[in-house]
């Protein structure tokens, strides 16, 4: 079979057969839902915006068991005010992944601090913890692990490396919202976790959306500083106090917009979180025992929520060319890892030498649809089509 470009997909006005995600046909069933939601925040008070944001707060706060919950622009702007929440300043260190999305690793760097990179599992792709403590250095100040692909990083073992350390967590779980570990929702274990309501996530709004989760009052007042361009909120309720700014914050709050859409759609997000574990549990019976194929591996405390489902394959780049060319909207995600992309490669950043199972594994990844919309056909036709390609 002739090897053409990974590039090759259908043309833009071609609709995918098996698109990675169905969340705008959705949105078309719940059309007037939507509407009626939005209606306060494009026709209603100005002043009354706020009680849009706290709605969504108090009730992703319900959600998640953790009792402060600042909603924001996107999983990015979570990341940053999260880090400068937990007091990460110029010239420190987080021990992250390489594995990730770039805001992992960028939100580190636009505080000023460098990341260093710690080896992952090669059952669940998720941050090795064995390894973590021997990348701390005196510069190190805390760790940013990453749900990847809805799989939940141990952080209860990382806990106990940060607390003998004195290091804070920042879990990134932008892609595990609903994902559970020793039968508690993600951010259980850290001091303060990310989420993202992009529109294509487990729980998608309109374009981005991101939300910080912690059980610290004193981190989320921090939160409200750096998000609310520094101002506390004693000082925005006193009319005399004018912009008597406490930090060099910024203005990233959600919308409103956004914040009534995701408070809309959070009741759904049980259902879907089934329906993903379902279609997983599909693919994993059709592709369990073919050559060629590895799936992923959990350990039995972790419930993923699969925002992904992720597998390795042989001969990656090929069956991608093949699985896209028949419209099935397969996906190369995080490739390469962080450490080889051009902003990175030449700074030899900590750790980057020591990632052999980030670079096995970057070759072989390939992540398929799992949008809880699927059909039954459209899981037979991707498993048919991996798996003639495989054997091919």
């Amino acid at each position: 079979m002739e090897h053409k470009s990974a590039s090759s997909h259908p043309s833009a006005s071609a609709a995918w057969k098996v698109p990675r995600s169905k969340a705008h046909l959705f949105n078309q069933e719940i059309e007037e839902k939507i509407l009626q939601a939005i209606r306060p925040a494009l026709f209603g008070d100005y002043w009354e915006y706020p009680s849009l944001l706290l709605e969504f707060e108090d009730k992703f706060s319900q959600f998640i068991g953790l009792e402060h919950v600042a909603a924001v622009q996107s999983g990015t702007a979570a990341l940053i005010l999260a880090l400068k929440a937990a007091g990460l300043q110029s010239g420190d260190e987080v021990i992250t992944v390489a594995n990730s999305d770039m805001s992992t690793t960028s939100a580190i760097v636009n505080c000023g601090a460098r990341p260093a990179f710690c080896d992952i599992l090669a059952s669940d792709y998720t941050i090795n913890p064995e390894l973590v403590e021997s990348l701390i250095s005196e510069r190190t100040r805390g760790l940013l692990p990453v749900d990847l692909y809805g799989h939940p990083a141990n952080i209860k073992q990382l806990q106990h490396v940060a607390r003998r350390h004195g290091l804070f967590i920042v879990e990134d779980a932008a892609l595990a919202t609903a994902s559970r570990d020793f039968g508690l929702p993600m951010g259980a274990f850290a001091d303060l976790v990310c989420f993202s309501t992009t529109s294509t996530k487990q729980i998608g709004g309109i374009g981005n959306g991101g939300m910080v989760a912690t059980a610290d009052l004193s981190l989320r007042e921090k939160l409200e500083l750096y998000r609310s361009y520094g101002l506390s909120p004693a000082i925005k309720q006193n009319p005399h106090a004018g912009s008597d700014q406490q930090v060099d914050g910024l203005n990233l709050k959600m919308t409103p917009v956004n914040a009534a859409v995701v408070t809309l759609k959070l009741a759904y997000l049980p259902a879907w979180t089934e329906r993903r574990k379902q279609i997983a549990r599909q693919y994993e019976t059709r592709l369990q025992d073919i050559e060629g194929i590895t799936l992923a591996s959990f350990r039995p405390e972790s419930e993923p929520v699969r925002r992904e489902f992720v597998l390795r394959v042989r001969n990656r780049d090929l069956v991608f060319d093949t699985l896209r060319e028949q419209g099935i909207q397969a996906a190369l995600n995080y490739f390469p890892p962080a450490h080889q992309r051009k902003v990175y490669r030449e700074q030899n950043l900590p750790g980057s030498k020591t990632l052999t199972i980030t670079e096995d594994i970057s070759r072989e990844i390939l992540s398929l649809p799992i949008d809880p919309l699927l059909t039954e056909d459209d899981i037979d036709c991707v498993c048919d089509h991996l798996i003639e390609a495989v054997q091919a």
